[in-house]
């Protein structure tokens, strides 16, 4: 495991509790110093998968994330799902991760017992944020997880951005 992970679970991805501190850290220093933080959601088509190749999708997914990430960028296994944090990310950079994490997702196919794995797909869901006094961790999850849920809902073979789908939600 190399050093950038130091404190990271056995996954090579962070911990919750260490994903936590550093999401709350970000937000702090994007009110103070204002530049783009990027939140993405991502949760994996697996209802229909047998639970070996449930396990194997998962671990391609944690495997993808450690390939492709840079170091600054913080992911996390969050339940059956995944988050990544974009420091320094804008909109424009959020999408173009989303589609290259997407993409090479979809196409990595592994023997599994004998046969080929089904083909894989994620939803995922990212929001941006410019720098707000009001800005909070929970505001920044709830909207990766309303642009994930909404991928989720179209059977979106691709991400939603909380920006595309933020008009039409409806206001408190």
């Amino acid at each position: 495991m190399d050093k950038r992970r130091q404190l990271a679970s056995d996954t090579g991805l962070y911990t919750f509790e260490v994903f936590d501190v550093l999401l709350n850290y970000e937000i702090s220093r994007v009110k103070r110093y204002p530049s783009p933080l990027t939140l993405m959601h991502i949760a994996l088509a697996t209802e229909s998968m047998a639970p070996e190749f449930k396990k194997q999708a998962l671990e391609a997914m944690t495997n993808l994330l450690n390939r492709t990430l840079r170091v600054s960028d913080v992911p996390t296994h969050y339940h059956e799902e995944f988050l990544v944090l974009l420091p320094a990310t804008d909109e424009i950079g959020g999408r173009s991760v989303a589609e290259r994490i997407l993409g090479h997702y979809r196409t990595t196919q592994s023997l599994a017992t004998g046969r080929l794995s089904p083909k894989r797909n994620a939803y995922l869901g990212i929001t941006t944020q410019n720098g707000s006094n009001i800005l909070s961790s929970q505001q920044l999850m709830a909207e990766a997880a309303v642009a994930m849920n909404e991928a989720r809902l179209q059977k979106s073979y691709t991400y939603i951005s909380f920006s595309d789908i933020s008009a039409t939600l409806p206001k408190p």
